[in-house]
């Protein structure tokens, strides 16, 4: 069996999925660190609670976190099953890659299709941990940002999906987007909207996709937003009634991070442009 046939086959989507797994466990070590302005290779991974060194075979993505119960196997501390949701995330993400962009491009070649794959999951990596970093702290942090932008964008020829003025567009377009809506609506409102942090983000996507994508993604990251924020938000109103509390600064002005919305757009887009553009065509013009 040549490399060609291998790639199509089950082993090689496990393979990929395992890898994904992986990276998913270095990608919870960003997640935690980076928005403390630590460093992500020193120390090795270890518990917060009793600073242990978390040993190499407590270290096995998905695996250990279940054997373990999500534990520290020193103290007993808890670990967030966020640890786990990310690990699995990324298995599946990148299996799903691998799947669409090398399984079932059997014609290409062998170095097309693993281009693409290398490309789009760097790309699902930075959305993941972004995603997860602006859940925790409503920030999307320039250190991952920045540099992602240019990466993304001189990887991205590997592909040859996206011509690359499109992608050019794209990165300058994106930040330029969020840049004037975010003026408009603190002129209007005195009060910070989408912040640049969310333009730098659809910089990142735009740099990949092309400029083409963002009205997409704006519009579906802008829905599938209303669509969670509105019960987060008359949750909150019952709870401050029930409390008399009354409609206080904490439900008035609750943030509710625009980033993993945009980020999840972004792959939905990945997956299935024509389908993800077809269904937001539909539901501008009112079609069912």
């Amino acid at each position: 069996m040549d490399i060609g046939d291998w790639l199509g086959s089950p082993a090689a989507v496990v393979f990929a999925a395992v890898f994904g797994a992986l990276w998913g466990s270095f990608f919870n070590v960003c997640i935690a660190r980076i928005p403390l302005h630590q460093s992500v290779v020193s120390p090795g991974s270890h518990c917060f609670s009793c600073g242990k060194a978390v040993r190499s075979w407590d270290n096995v993505p998905v695996l250990s976190y279940v054997l373990l119960r999500g534990q520290c196997r020193s103290c007993g501390a808890r670990f967030s099953a966020r640890y786990l949701m990310v690990e699995v995330l990324t298995a599946a993400i990148s299996g799903v890659i691998f799947w669409q962009f090398v399984v079932l491009a059997p014609g290409e070649p062998v170095e097309a299709r693993l281009g693409r794959y290398v490309v789009y999951f760097l790309f699902a990596g930075v959305m993941i941990v972004l995603s997860f970093i602006d859940l925790d702290t409503k920030r999307l942090p320039d250190v991952i940002t920045l540099p992602a932008i240019p990466i993304l964008f001189v990887a991205s020829f590997a592909a040859h999906d996206v011509p690359w003025h499109e992608r050019a567009i794209g990165a300058a377009a994106g930040y330029l987007a969020v840049r004037l809506i975010g003026d408009v609506y603190y002129h209007l409102t005195r009060r910070e909207g989408l912040g640049l942090g969310d333009g730098k983000l659809l910089a990142v996507i735009g740099a990949v996709l092309g400029w083409r994508a963002l009205p997409v993604i704006i519009f579906l990251g802008s829905l599938l937003g209303i669509l969670v924020s509105v019960p987060l938000l008359l949750r909150a109103r019952r709870a401050a009634a029930r409390t008399d509390a009354g409609e206080g600064p904490s439900v008035r002005h609750t943030e509710v991070p625009f980033g993993p919305f945009l980020s999840l757009s972004a792959l939905l887009y990945l997956f299935g442009a024509p389908s993800v553009m077809g269904f937001v065509t539909r539901l501008i013009g009112g079609q069912t």
